[in-house]
């Protein structure tokens, strides 16, 4: 039995005239005009349906239907079944689909090869990061060095959650908490330590705790997603280590709505000096135990694990190594 290549050699030779006008071309000149539907085709597997895809490629959904539609009839094969929540590939389409996202690698590997071969940062990048972070620092970050490189473009996406970079096509995500990867198509880069204090409402700091563990006596407020019991640990002036475990009076994943909840006065929380800064001059916040340090978070780069990373996410991540220790202090 042959394999669906097979098929598609006849196919595409009867259902394409540009093969029949000029057969001193051959069957490559037929072909090369119908590449980037190839490609389209790849996105709208990836991303699950055409909805998807259409707002990753910034096309029309009806276009972009058409072009997959226009494809299948070039080449004689019904490639997807469609329904009205998703896609799934024929057959036929399974074994077209090997071939066209090898293709759709391929190529990106060549831009992004020729994206290293210039002195001259330029082209889009793709960025996640938590919105608490892209509020208070990203967007300076990001202003500055676009101005630095007028050729480069930015998409920084915020939404909390962690986002498949290879499958949605982001080139960074900035993380704010272990870099352990258990997905071998990422690598992780750190870029800076993150001091964290703790802090309170006025009226929730007295008395004042002298040392981590008469936190116990107050309501304390979590970083996480899970209602589990957690844990602080600090260092004090002279060296010692000190651990606070504790069952969390409320949790979040958001490290702005902590804040709030910290400055409406229903707990203590531990968070991001840079966060905090601006409600502690005014006084809306008060820090705790400041002679004694909590344990830095640190903020990670993850990027995808590919051959030539192009030059403008290396002068990137460069950029943002030597500028945020500042900006975090």
């Amino acid at each position: 039995m042959g394999s669906a290549f097979d098929t598609v050699e006849g196919n595409f030779r009867n259902n394409c005239p540009a093969s029949q006008d000029n057969s001193t071309r051959g069957p490559m000149h037929s072909y090369i005009h119908h590449l980037d539907d190839l490609l389209l085709f790849t996105e709208v597997v990836e991303k699950g349906g055409f909805s998807a895809a259409a707002r990753v490629l910034n096309l029309q959904r009806s276009k972009l239907s058409r072009r997959v539609a226009e494809l299948e009839a070039r080449l004689g094969l019904r490639l997807l079944q469609r329904n009205t929540r998703r896609v799934s590939l024929t057959p036929m389409g399974e074994q077209i689909y090997v071939h066209a996202l090898a293709m759709a690698r391929e190529a990106r590997s060549a831009f992004d090869l020729a994206a290293t071969m210039g002195d001259t940062p330029s082209g889009l990048l793709r960025m996640t990061a938590p919105s608490a972070l892209a509020v208070t620092l990203l967007g300076e970050l990001v202003a500055r060095f676009c101005l630095q490189h007028p050729g480069v473009r930015v998409l920084l996406d915020t939404r909390d959650q962690i986002i498949d970079l290879v499958g949605e096509g982001y080139d960074l995500a900035f993380r704010a908490q272990g870099a352990s990867l258990t997905d071998s198509r990422l690598v992780a880069r750190e870029l800076a330590p993150v001091p964290q204090i703790l802090v309170a409402a006025p009226a929730l700091a007295r008395p004042a705790p002298r040392r981590p563990r008469d936190l116990n006596a107050l309501p304390l407020l979590a970083h996480a997603t899970h209602d589990s019991p957690q844990s602080w640990h600090f260092t004090g002036p002279a060296g010692n280590a000190e651990s606070v475990e504790y069952r969390p009076r409320c949790l979040s994943s958001n490290l702005a709505v902590l804040r709030e909840m910290a400055r409406a006065g229903l707990g203590v929380a531990l968070l991001p000096h840079y966060l905090c800064a601006g409600t502690l001059a005014k006084g809306d916040l008060v820090q705790l135990l400041p002679a004694w340090q909590a344990t830095p978070a640190r903020i990670y780069a993850v990027i995808p694990a590919r051959r030539g990373a192009p030059l403008a996410l290396r002068r990137f991540l460069d950029f943002a190594a030597a500028e945020l220790p500042a900006l975090l202090a």
